[in-house]
């Protein structure tokens, strides 16, 4: 009989203490709730796309590797990163390194239309809200002429950039890490030796000549030398430069 009593009473002490325990777990969740709840009411997070000012305009643009390219109907997009470094930690199975900067060039009906840059430094998002926030990346967008965008996916709207990025937690909040895996640096290596055997782009404009052919009435086709203007000639040398460019690319 004793033996009956103690048994019962010991379920009974261990369905006590075990009832504790799981409303004490609760309470913890939902204080943890009511806390973030109660923060992002306070001001304790900032608004997402409030840190993107921190992100400037890479000067040294380019100087970078294209290592993905888009085309979807009128629009072209070439991705590039400033850090070789940073192509290399990711084959390597590492993540990306602070200091990272991706750059979205985007053209639409061959012409620029916008930047989008994405910079990762430590530290970075930590004042946002933990499902906003998109690692330790900002986002910036910029105009044609490199001045920080105001309007379409600039400005108030540059929030959507981080809401984009933020499903992609998996491949370190990035649209193209796939692309970057894959990437073959030795083909850059291999460019910039070639490149640098003729280095047109570095010949000044005024060590070129421009000849067009005329179609003179009286004297047939008649080969002259025309004179142009410094803006003129830069602009010609530029088509047949981009020209050769896209023909050795397309190859």
């Amino acid at each position: 009989m004793k033996k009956q009593i103690m048994h019962s009473f010991a379920l009974l002490l261990a369905f006590i203490l075990t009832a504790c325990n799981n409303n004490d777990t609760g309470k913890k969740v939902i204080s943890q709730q009511e806390e973030n709840s109660s923060g992002a009411k306070s001001g304790e997070y900032d608004e997402i796309g409030s840190g993107a000012n921190l992100v400037k305009f890479p000067e040294d643009l380019e100087k970078g590797i294209v290592f993905a390219t888009y085309y979807r109907g009128d629009i072209h997009e070439n991705i590039y990163v400033i850090s070789r470094e940073a192509i290399e930690a990711v084959q390597n199975g590492e993540e990306l390194p602070s200091g990272t900067v991706i750059t979205l060039v985007g053209y639409k009906d061959g012409e620029l239309d916008q930047y989008l840059v994405m910079e990762k430094r430590t530290g970075w998002g930590s004042q946002y809200a933990p499902d906003e926030r998109t690692g330790e990346w900002e986002f910036q967008a910029f105009t044609p002429d490199r001045e920080v965008m105001e309007d379409g996916i600039g400005g108030p709207a540059i929030g959507r950039c981080y809401t984009c990025h933020a499903n992609q937690e998996r491949d370190q909040y990035m649209n193209s890490l796939d692309q970057m895996k894959e990437f073959d640096l030795e083909e850059i290596s291999q460019s910039k030796i070639s490149g640098s055997e003729t280095p047109i782009a570095a010949i000044p404009a005024e060590d070129w000549k421009i000849t067009v052919h005329m179609n003179d009435s009286k004297d047939g086709n008649q080969e002259a030398s025309n004179l142009l203007d410094d803006e003129d000639k830069t602009k010609k040398i530029q088509e047949v430069l981009l020209n050769i460019y896209l023909q050795q690319y397309e190859s």
